[in-house]
C-alpha cells in the first residue's frame, strides 16, 4: 500500500507518523507543497462554485496519484458545511479523470469520542484482530503528541518572527525544526522536544526592544494553516513587524473533537447570543475569537476564509454589522480563491498594519502609557504557559 493525504500546512508531520506508526508496511508519500500546477487540476476538474480547499486537496491527490500513491485519507465531518462531503464528490472526480485503482478512506472526525475512526486506522491497516490495537494506541499517542508540538512551534513562530533582526531566520529555523519532528519517532525524545523549539528558536537573533502589533489571525482551517492557499500571510505579517497570535491548529481541533478543548467551549459562550448552534465551518469560533481578542488588548485582526463559504460569510457579516460596532477591534477580510492577486493582498495588509499603528498611538497618547508598558501588560495577561517561555526567552 502506498498511502498519502493532502496538504495542510505543517501537519503533514503528524499524519505521516499516524500512518507509518500504524503499520510498517505502509509507504506514505507526501504531496509536493501546493502549487499553481496543483491548483490549476483542481480547478479544471472541480464544480466551479465549490470551496477553494477543495479544488486544492484535490490538485494534491492528483500530484500524489502520478508519484505512485494507490490509497488516499481524506478528514470528513458532519454538519451542514461542504467539507462533510468532500471525500465522496473527489473519488468520484478521480475515478472520472482515469484514476480507477485508487482507494480514497474518509478519516471521520464529527465526534472522536464515538470512536468512528478506530475502523479507519484498521482499513488502513487491514488489520482489526485484537493484537491490532496496541499500534493503534501507539500511533494516535504520536500523532497527539506531535499535533501539540505543531502547535507550540506555530506559537514561537508567530512571536519570533515580529522580533527577528535578520528577516527570515524565523522560517529557516521553521523549517529546520519540523524536519527534526519528523525524524523524532520515540516517545523520550518527544517528551523533549519543547526544549528543542525553544533552543533552536532562541538561537534567532531578537532585536528586544521592539514592541509590535499583535494581531489575531482565525478563520476556516484549511485557508489558515495551508500557506499557498492563504498566500502565506502570518509570514507576510510577521515580517511587517506583526506578532501573529493563531489559536486554531491540528491539536486544537482534535481536542474539540475529543470534548477537551474549553478554549473553544469559551468562544461558543461568547458567540452564543449571535449565533446559537453550530452552522457549520469555523462560524461560532470565528465570532467567539472576535470579541476575545478585543477584549485582550489586540491592535487588529484577520479573517480568512474561502470564496462562498456560506459559515464564514456568515460570521463576517455578523462581525461588519454588529460586532464590530460594540469592541472596535480593527479586522481585515481575506476570502481566497484561485484567482487571489499577492500584490492586492500586500497593498490591503499594508494599509492594514498603518491603520491599527496610527490607531495604537493615538489610544496610548490618550492614556499617557508607554509602549513598553502596554506590551508588558498585554504579555502579562495573555497567552500560554508555553507563550510565556518564548516571551521570556526574547526578554532575557
Amino acid at each position: 500500500m502506498i498511502l498519502s493525504f493532502p496538504n495542510m500546512g505543517p501537519n503533514w508531520v503528524a499524519f505521516k507518523t499516524l500512518f507509518e506508526a500504524l503499520d510498517p508496511s505502509i509507504k506514505v508519500i507526501l504531496p509536493d507543497p501546493t502549487n499553481r500546477e496543483a491548483i490549476k487540476v483542481g480547478v479544471k476538474y472541480s464544480p466551479e462554485f465549490v470551496c477553494f480547499p477543495f479544488k486544492a486537496t484535490l490538485g494534491d491527490f492528483v500530484n500524489v496519484i502520478k508519484k505512485g500513491a494507490d490509497t488516499l485519507v481524506m478528514a470528513i465531518d458532519c454538519g451542514p458545511c461542504r467539507f462533510g462531503f468532500y471525500h465522496a464528490v473527489q473519488e468520484r472526480l478521480l475515478h472520472d479523470m482515469g484514476y480507477k485503482n485508487v482507494r480514497l478512506i474518509p478519516l471521520d472526525q464529527a465526534d472522536l469520542l464515538e470512536f468512528h475512526w478506530v475502523k479507519t486506522l484498521q482499513e488502513v491497516s487491514g488489520k482489526s484482530g485484537l493484537f491490532s490495537y496496541p499500534k493503534f494506541v501507539k500511533a494516535v499517542i504520536f500523532f497527539l503528541k506531535k499535533a501539540k508540538l505543531l502547535q507550540d512551534i506555530q506559537t514561537a513562530e508567530g512571536l519570533f518572527r515580529a522580533y527577528e533582526r535578520n528577516q527570515g531566520d524565523t522560517t529557516d529555523v521553521l523549517n529546520n525544526i519540523l524536519i527534526k519532528l519528523d525524524q523524532t519517532n520515540t516517545l523520550k525524545e518527544l517528551r523533549n522536544f519543547k526544549k528543542v523549539i525553544k533552543e533552536d528558536f532562541n538561537k534567532i537573533d531578537v532585536d528586544k526592544t521592539r514592541t509590535p502589533l499583535r494581531v489575531a489571525i482565525f478563520g476556516e482551517i484549511h485557508i489558515s494553516l495551508e500557506p499557498y492557499v492563504n498566500v502565506d500571510i502570518r509570514r507576510k505579517l510577521g515580517e511587517m513587524g506583526v506578532e501573529i497570535h493563531q489559536n486554531l491548529s491540528l491539536w486544537d481541533w482534535v481536542s474539540h473533537k475529543f470534548h477537551l478543548n474549553f478554549h473553544r467551549r469559551w468562544l461558543e459562550h461568547l458567540s452564543h447570543p449571535y449565533v446559537p448552534m453550530d452552522i457549520g465551518g469555523e462560524c461560532q469560533w470565528v465570532l467567539g475569537e472576535y470579541i476575545d481578542r478585543a477584549k485582550s488588548g489586540f491592535s487588529g485582526a484577520c479573517h480568512v476564509y474561502p470564496f462562498t463559504c456560506m459559515p464564514e460569510v456568515t460570521a463576517r457579516t455578523i462581525i461588519t454589522n454588529k460586532l464590530k460596532k460594540m469592541y472596535d477591534l480593527p479586522i481585515i477580510f481575506f476570502s481566497f480563491d484561485e484567482n487571489y492577486s499577492y500584490e492586492g493582498m500586500r497593498t490591503r495588509l499594508e494599509a492594514f498594519v498603518d491603520l491599527i499603528e496610527s490607531r495604537r498611538k493615538h489610544k496610548l497618547g490618550i492614556e499617557r502609557i508607554s509602549y513598553e508598558e502596554e506590551k508588558n501588560n498585554f504579555y502579562k495577561s495573555n497567552g500560554s504557559h508555553f507563550f510565556q517561555e518564548c516571551i521570556q526567552l526574547i526578554q532575557t
